[in-house]
Parts: structure tokens; C-alpha cells; sequence
């Protein structure tokens, strides 16, 4: 570690803030200093940090702090889906629903409370069904294994798993029986290689003989049992060709032996495994890199599944059909649903509502329709048809903070006060709020000058 010789130290008490949890954390300093410890208080313009390498709790201006990574939490919540706000400054909120008219977009979050955000700064928002998450994260690399036999490939930065060469990550007991996995994936160069072991029951090797490995090279997908090396089928998902960073969600069931895939949220292939009931498996789960090209795990969710198949796969026509299947002679016809049209709402089996929101309450959506008044759960829906008006943008305002959950979406505030182990911001996306420290796994301070954006990114990778 360099020495601190750029920054300002006062070694000060600072009651504006309840001390934290003495839990690992690492502070980042504009001139590329950094310093683990554990944040002991913060202010509007200057933290008190304790570290093993300080004296004492030690105060340090904001003006010259970069970053601080810390410990989160993710409390276990009963809700059955999950609504993400995309805001027009690129940040997003989880929540749910209570309220949503021409003017405000309200949603009930666990961090803030009620929140209440202004329609013309909400781009749109994205629905998901969940049954509660068993697993949220990374957060840190505690609970994961890796190869036993050399030096680990994977690490954790920025609430990400970072791979630097091949090799596997995994985690012992952390599937369900039926269980949806949700992870993102970016990945350097033009070409993804990586396998995903559902249900292993081996965490220090990247090849063990239970569970099921979906392989993604380039944009071919094949799924395989693990024991004997069973083809189960093969796929082809062009958008991985496309782009260098994809949403995918694995949906699998030990009972019914199906297993769905979707990438960025569109269902690309049901299979389905004959002798799942001969197979012996394990709960396990894994990431294995499979060359040199650096990739970044971010956002993994583990939440039950109810083992209902939603919705019908993306078709594969002409080539694709034929790079998918090579042996097949057969010609496959478009049969899944279109993507709703603009001022529709998608729903969980593919079809779509034209509709006005009247009301929510617990949980159920009143939608007014030309057929009447409609009553649906909000679970059930994929996206939601948002009153049409001219989007805005906030406003970027000095002592703007940006806050990352440990999901990896993040909401940008200015850092009003701080009180109780919680932090007050306000933004014109949505006014006023108070936010739990503990919701956030790093806190960025000076993030709109334009110097300090080149440092922000370093060991991004």
C-alpha cells in the first residue's frame, strides 16, 4: 500500500453517525491509496475510518475519497415478485409496487421505505416473480471454493466474481430441489466461454460427475448431465454474438427433470432430462471460465421455482435452426409470441394486456381495459405499460453520492445528513428519502468530476 501522503488526516469524533459493524471494508483515495478497515462514522464532507494500519479512528475529507466498499445486508423478504424502476440517469430501484398514475411511480422498498418517484424520470419497469431469494450477491468471496490445486482465478471486485484465466467458482448447498438462478454476465473480446453446474455435489473441482452443465460458447448453448456425459440438447442465442454482456436466468426442477433457459429475459429453450430420477445430485452451484478472457459474475440471484414452464422459446428459423440442431432436417416455423407492443403490458405466459392502472393493493393490480376492469397479480406480469409522458432527466448536483445495492443496481442521491446508521438524500427523482447504510455495498463519492473517472474504473476488470 502507498503512503496516504496526498490526503488531509484529522483524527476526530464524529457523532453524526452510529458506529459500524467492525466488518471488513476497503476505502479508495483519489491518488489510488487505498486502505482496508471499517467505516467508524460519516458526514456530508468527511468519514472516520478505522484500520489496523491507523493509530486511532482516523477522519478524512470526502473531497479526496474515491470509494468505499462495504459489508451489506439483504433482508429475507415474502414478497412473491420484485418490480425494478429503470430511472432515465441509468439507475434502478427494487421495490414494490403501490401506486402508479400519470404523475409519481410508487413503490415500497426495505431500505427506504415508501419512496415516491416522479413518472417523467421513470423509464420503465421490469417485473419479476420470485418466492424470496435464498441467495443475493456476491458480496464477498465467503462461501465460494475454487481450485484447490493453484492459484485462484476468480476474484471479488465491485460486487462482482472477475475471472483472469480458466477455472471454476462454486458454492456447496446453495440450490432448492426446483430452483431459478438469475446472474449477469460481460465478458472481454468477441467470444463468451462459460459453464454453469446446477445441483453438483463437489465444489473443488470444475468437472464433477453430478448435476447439469450448461455450456455457453460464443452464441451455441448445449446442456448436458453431468453423470456419463449425457447430451440433453443444444441451442443457439444469437444476442450473445451480439453484445459482450447478457441477463440469464436458469430455471431447473430435481422433480418434473426440466430445465428452462432465458437470455435478457426471453425464453430461448426448454429441455427436459428422461432419467432425472436415476441421477444422483448434489445442491451445488457453478461458474467455471473456460479460457483466458476476463468475465465478470454480477447480480446472482437463488430463489425457489414453482416448476411451471412459462411462456414458449424464441424460434429458430433458417441457419440458426440448423447451427442449434445439425442433424435435424426439419424447418421450425415462428410459433413463440411476439414482444408486446409499445403501451402493452407483457405477461408471464407470453401474452400482453392494453390496460390503465387504477389501483394497487396487496399485490394485485386493477387494470382498466375496453372489456372492463381486470384484476391481476402483480406477479404474474413481466413489465408494465407506463402513462405516456416526455421523459426528463435529473438534475447533476454537487455532493451527489452514487449508492450500489448488492444486486448491482445503484440509485444516485445528494448526501443531505447522516443519522443512526442511515443516510438522508434527495434528488428530483425522487425528492427526499432516508436510506439504511447497511442496504449498500459501496458508496461513491465526487462522481461527476470527470478527472477522478479513469481512477473509478480502474480494477473494474
Amino acid at each position: 500500500m502507498k503512503p496516504l501522503s496526498l490526503l488531509v488526516l484529522v483524527s476526530l469524533a464524529w457523532p453524526d453517525c452510529a458506529a459500524a459493524d467492525d466488518a471488513t471494508a476497503t476505502v479508495r483515495f483519489s491518488n489510488n491509496d487505498q486502505l482496508a478497515g471499517a467505516l467508524d462514522s460519516l458526514a456530508t464532507d468527511r468519514m472516520v475510518w478505522k484500520s489496523p494500519a491507523l493509530t486511532q479512528p482516523t477522519a478524512f475529507f470526502l473531497k479526496n475519497v474515491l470509494d468505499v466498499a462495504l459489508p451489506a445486508a439483504s433482508p429475507a423478504s415474502s414478497a412473491d415478485y420484485e418490480a425494478t424502476l429503470q430511472l432515465t440517469n441509468g439507475d434502478s430501484v427494487c421495490g414494490q409496487l403501490t401506486a402508479v398514475t400519470e404523475q409519481e411511480v410508487t413503490v415500497e422498498t426495505w431500505f427506504a421505505g415508501r419512496v415516491i418517484f416522479k413518472r417523467v424520470m421513470v423509464a420503465a419497469v421490469k417485473i419479476t416473480a420470485k418466492a424470496g431469494y435464498l441467495y443475493r450477491g456476491p458480496i464477498s468471496l465467503d462461501g465460494w471454493h475454487q481450485d484447490s490445486d493453484k492459484n485462484p482465478v476468480w476474484s471479488y471486485r465491485r460486487a462482482a466474481f472477475v475471472s483472469q484465466a480458466a477455472g471454476h467458482i462454486a458454492h456447496d448447498n446453495l440450490l432448492p430441489d426446483e430452483v431459478a438462478i438469475t446472474f449477469e454476465v460481460a465478458w472481454k473480446g468477441d467470444s463468451l466461454g462459460l459453464k454453469v453446474l446446477a445441483f453438483s455435489n463437489d465444489s473443488s473441482i470444475d468437472d464433477p460427475a453430478s448435476g447439469y452443465e450448461i455450456s455457453f460458447q460464443r452464441g451455441r448453448i448445449s446442456l448436458r448431465n453431468c453423470r456419463g456425459q449425457t447430451l440433453l440438447g443444444t441451442t443457439h442465442a444469437p444476442v450473445l454474438m451480439e453484445n459482450d454482456r447478457a441477463h440469464i436466468e436458469i430455471r431447473a426442477s430435481l422433480k418434473s427433470g426440466k430445465l428452462c433457459l432465458l437470455v435478457n429475459d426471453r425464453m430461448i429453450e426448454n429441455w427436459t432430462d428422461p432419467d432425472v430420477a436415476k441421477g444422483q445430485f448434489g445442491h451445488g452451484l457453478h461458474f467455471v471460465a473456460q479460457n483466458t478472457t476476463p468475465m465478470r459474475i454480477s447480480s446472482i440471484g437463488v430463489a425457489p421455482w414453482d416448476g411451471l414452464v412459462e411462456g414458449l422459446p424464441e424460434p429458430q428459423v433458417g441457419i440458426l435452426h440448423h447451427l442449434a440442431n445439425p442433424e435435424s432436417t426439419e424447418e421450425t416455423k415462428p410459433t413463440a409470441p411476439a414482444p408486446p407492443r409499445e403501451g402493452r403490458m407483457e405477461l408471464a405466459n407470453g401474452d400482453s394486456l392494453s390496460g390503465e392502472v387504477v389501483a394497487i393493493a396487496a399485490g394485485v393490480m386493477s387494470v382498466k381495459t375496453p372489456l372492463g376492469e381486470l384484476q391481476v397479480p402483480v406477479a404474474r406480469l413481466r413489465s408494465l405499460a407506463l402513462p405516456k409522458t416526455a421523459l426528463e432527466r435529473c438534475k447533476r448536483r454537487n455532493g451527489d453520492i452514487r449508492a450500489w445495492f448488492a444486486d448491482g443496481s445503484s440509485i444516485v442521491f445528494q448526501l443531505d445528513g447522516v443519522k443512526d446508521s442511515t443516510l438522508l438524500g434527495s434528488s428530483q427523482n425522487f425528492g427526499s428519502a432516508t436510506f439504511q447504510l447497511a442496504a449498500f455495498n459501496r458508496l461513491e463519492f465526487n462522481i461527476h468530476d470527470p478527472d477522478l473517472e479513469d481512477k473509478r474504473a480502474v480494477r473494474e476488470w
